[in-house]
């Protein structure tokens, strides 16, 4: 009886994937897309309208690690200059961020 209760919580705290055409909840998991600075991105179809989509995780388009974007962040936030942290990252990733990007990054 405990177990049901426990496995009702799991199935309901799951976020229903939609499609991004069509907002049908519809949905298979179709493939996974490799990309060259995020790795491997799950991609779903839609048994609706027969497209193909991703999940938008706020990196969209973005050719930078997630982590390298969220540490650059969190260190501004912290009150460290664009500049400091295009500095910090010369030390931990081979491809460098320039200042500039980082603001960017800020902004959007």
């Amino acid at each position: 009886m405990i177990s049901n209760k426990i496995d009702k919580q799991i199935n309901t705290d799951e976020k229903k994937i939609c499609c991004s055409k069509c907002k049908s909840e519809n949905v298979i998991k179709w493939t996974k897309r490799k990309t060259q600075n995020r790795g491997l991105i799950q991609r779903y179809k839609c048994n609706s309208c027969n497209k193909t989509f991703t999940i938008d995780d706020g990196f969209f388009r973005m050719r930078n690690e997630s982590k390298k974007v969220t540490c650059a962040l969190d260190l501004f936030y912290r009150g460290v200059s664009t500049r400091k942290v295009q500095e910090h990252f010369k030390a931990f990733y081979p491809h460098n961020a320039d200042h500039s990007s980082i603001l960017r990054w800020i902004r959007k």
